[in-house]
């Protein structure tokens, strides 16, 4: 039987999470039975060992001097040296100055940062080309948040914010561009039916092809 920790909240469906540690999470309506919740963990046992299994064959990141370090899909290899708090790319090295070089995490807050920064500029400009037919269409532009999330690279708000994984700036801007358009369809289109994907085909046809580049997590952070 699959240990799993079991949220209940007032949602209306199921919901399999495995965590970056390998753990098992099922979220559930406040009124779902516990043989509801168990039948379902029970139909899904291989997909989450091969998760399970996916999760503990990616590479740790390290946060040091010479460590690779992909961003926007290529790369990059820290450069990190003391000096005050600051990073920028530089052909193909990453330079990270921060005043305890040698503190792990003292250069992942240094990094996650900047990637925060960089994050909300990139996103916006992803958002601000995508969104024009939309906005033809009557659609207010939904508001940007940033996030670091462990299961979902986007999500569309009913309260008008659209929330985009920090993650994403490790891969090629064709997965972004992706999953932004992913989320503005969820304006005219809230479910994942056959108007969502004729939507999705008729704004980005190579879609498929760019969603395959989220196929592959990277590495764990």
């Amino acid at each position: 039987m699959t240990d799993y920790e079991l949220i209940r909240s007032k949602r209306r469906s199921l919901e399999l999470r495995v965590l970056d540690d390998g753990r098992v999470q099922v979220r559930a309506p406040l009124r779902a039975s516990l043989r509801m919740v168990q039948a379902f963990v029970d139909s899904r046992r291989q997909w989450i060992a091969d998760q399970q299994h996916r999760q503990a064959s990616r590479p740790r990141q390290r946060w040091q001097d010479g460590a690779a370090f992909p961003f926007r899909g290529q790369p990059l290899t820290m450069d990190v040296s003391a000096g005050r708090n600051g990073v920028a790319v530089s052909g193909s090295y990453l330079q990270i100055r921060v005043p305890e070089p040698d503190s792990e995490p003292a250069v992942r807050q240094v990094l996650e940062n900047w990637l925060r920064k960089q994050a909300r500029t990139l996103f916006e400009d992803s958002i601000a080309r995508q969104f024009p037919w939309f906005a033809s269409q009557g659609y207010s532009q939904p508001v940007l948040r940033v996030k670091k999330m462990r299961t979902r690279w986007g999500s569309l708000s009913a309260r008008g914010y659209i929330n985009l994984n920090m993650a994403l700036l490790h891969y090629p801007p064709a997965a972004l561009d992706y999953v932004v358009m992913h989320e503005l369809c969820h304006l005219q289109h809230m479910d994942h039916g056959p108007g969502f994907h004729a939507l999705m085909d008729a704004r980005m046809p190579d879609w498929r092809q760019r969603k395959q580049l989220l196929e592959q997590p990277l590495f764990q952070p």
